[in-house]
Parts: structure tokens; C-alpha cells; sequence
């Protein structure tokens, strides 16, 4: 539960923050029901460190340091906390399981309603992924208009592109004119037989 307000701080959509709220609301309610099922079993309810589950929660906070605030760190984000979604599925559905076969019906009937929270805290989470993948698109496509954009180069480029034109061109007349023609010298030709005419 610790990692998820920091989930909620590091998101960009609103809809993702009510999300993940929401969720951390019915965490804490999670955590009360497994009490009463512990209870109806005869057992002391205790914390047990969660090796698989800390490493979700590691993975899960990476994108918070290596993606700038915005859509794509969101996907992100949702697709971490779907992984942890589809752990708590897998034991709670066990769980259920093996309350059934053991006759503990109430203990079944809470361990359904918490599987049902998290399956479905699974689905919004698809739904806020497939609005934000909408929005993803059109941030690609105006950034394809800016680039196809011929206002969008910038004016001291085409100044430069002018001037190198310039420059081409001015070339291009200096050699033409270096090419000899038969039967008529070039300025080159010429000079070059006035120069030995001197001599």
C-alpha cells in the first residue's frame, strides 16, 4: 500500500489517479477482510514479507524516475500495477479455492468479494490504458502535422539554403565558361597565349 500514493502523485491522468485512489481505499478494506478470514479459520493473521510482491512494487516505481510526467509514463504505470492486479487475483483465487474445499463458506464469501474488487480494479485500469493509448495517437499525429509543416523550418535555414544556391550557382557559370568550344579559345586559352606572347 505504500507505493500506491506515490503512484497517484506520479500520474498525469486524472482519470489514473481516481483509479488508483479508489483501489487504495478498497486495500485497506482487503486488509480487514483477511482478519475475519483468519478468524473464521482459527488462525492468527500475521504480516509475511513478499519477495515476488516487492519485486512487482520495485519494477512497478521505475517508471516514475526514468519517464518525464506525461502519457507514455502513465502506460506505464498502469501496465506495472495491472502485474500486481493479476498477483492478487492468483492468491486470492487460491485462496477461495482451498476455502471451499476445506467447508469454510464465509471465509469463501470474503475472499469472492475481494477477488471481484480486484478483477475489476483490473478492468478500469484497462479502460484508463485504452483512453490514454487515444490521446498517445493524437500527440504523434500533431507532431507529424508539425513536421510536414513548411512553416515549420526555421527562416534563417532557408536563408542559409539560399545563400548556398547563391553560391552554387555563380560556380556553375565560372566553369561553363572554362569549357573550351571548337574553334573558339577561351578566356583561359587566351590569356594564357597572351602571356606567352610576351615573353
Amino acid at each position: 500500500m505504500k507505493v500506491l500514493p506515490r503512484l497517484v502523485e506520479g500520474s498525469d491522468s486524472d482519470e489514473l489517479k481516481t483509479a488508483i485512489s479508489d483501489h487504495l481505499e478498497e486495500t485497506k478494506i482487503q486488509v480487514k477482510r483477511l482478519e475475519q478470514v483468519f478468524g473464521i479459520i482459527g488462525e492468527k493473521a500475521s504480516a509475511e514479507h513478499c519477495k515476488g510482491m516487492e519485486g512487482l512494487l520495485e519494477e512497478g516505481a521505475k517508471p516514475l524516475e526514468e519517464e518525464e510526467e506525461g502519457t507514455l509514463r502513465d502506460l506505464r504505470l498502469i501496465g506495472a500495477a495491472q502485474r500486481v492486479e493479476h498477483y492478487e487475483v492468483a492468491a486470492y483465487g487460491t485462496a477461495k479455492a482451498i476455502a471451499e474445499k476445506l467447508g469454510f463458506d464465509e471465509a469463501v464469501e470474503l475472499l469472492d468479494e475481494t477477488l471481484n474488487e480486484e478483477s475489476a480494479a483490473d478492468e478500469k485500469l484497462t479502460e484508463v490504458a485504452e483512453s490514454l493509448y487515444d490521446t498517445f495517437d493524437t500527440e504523434i499525429e500533431e507532431d507529424e502535422v508539425e513536421i510536414d509543416d513548411p512553416e515549420a523550418f526555421d527562416e534563417d535555414e532557408t536563408d542559409d539554403d539560399e545563400d548556398e544556391d547563391a553560391d552554387d550557382a555563380e560556380e556553375a557559370v565560372a566553369e561553363t565558361e572554362e569549357v573550351e568550344t571548337p574553334g573558339k579559345p577561351t578566356r583561359r586559352s587566351t590569356q594564357k597565349q597572351a602571356t606567352a606572347s610576351r615573353k
